[in-house]
């Protein structure tokens, strides 16, 4: 089967443009400013998502639209991304992290940021849930200090 040079042409440009596109898209992505710059120090291991968090200091990137939010170890300078977060009103009070814990199994399931008005919800709780563990006095609240403006 013969490919006429018309479509060939055709094909490459396609491809050409694809790829111009591609490129512009991820060197945006990649010098995107951070919505959100914090730090916290975990005094404990903590699940977040996926990711198992060994107790020490981080540092906190959040991009208001919604984009995972990137924690580096400030220790070993480790990064992890977290899952996409589902975004929510912020709630009243300063920025910090919600953790369940019930005996060892501690959950990051809340980063309050009310610089950028945004709750962003990690591992949600169900009403039953939220009130049980407020009941028996197994929220936690980690503080996040804003590294800049």
């Amino acid at each position: 089967m013969k490919i006429s040079n018309r479509n060939r042409n055709s094909t490459t440009v396609k491809l050409f443009l694809g790829l111009l596109m591609a490129t512009c898209i991820f060197t945006v992505a990649a010098n995107a400013q951070p919505s959100f710059v914090g730090k916290f120090t975990l005094p404990y291991e903590a699940q977040w998502n996926h990711n198992v968090l060994p107790a020490g200091e981080y540092s906190i990137e959040v991009d208001a639209k919604g984009m995972p939010a990137v924690l580096r170890s400030t220790s070993t300078g480790k990064a992890v991304y977290t899952s996409i977060p589902i975004p929510a009103n912020t709630e009243k009070g300063p920025a910090a992290l919600t953790i369940t814990n019930h005996g060892n199994d501690r959950r990051v399931r809340s980063v309050n940021l009310p610089a950028i008005g945004m709750l962003l919800v990690c591992d949600p709780l169900s009403k039953t849930e939220r009130e049980m563990f407020a009941k028996a006095g197994h929220i936690e609240v980690v503080p996040v200090i804003s590294a800049r403006k």
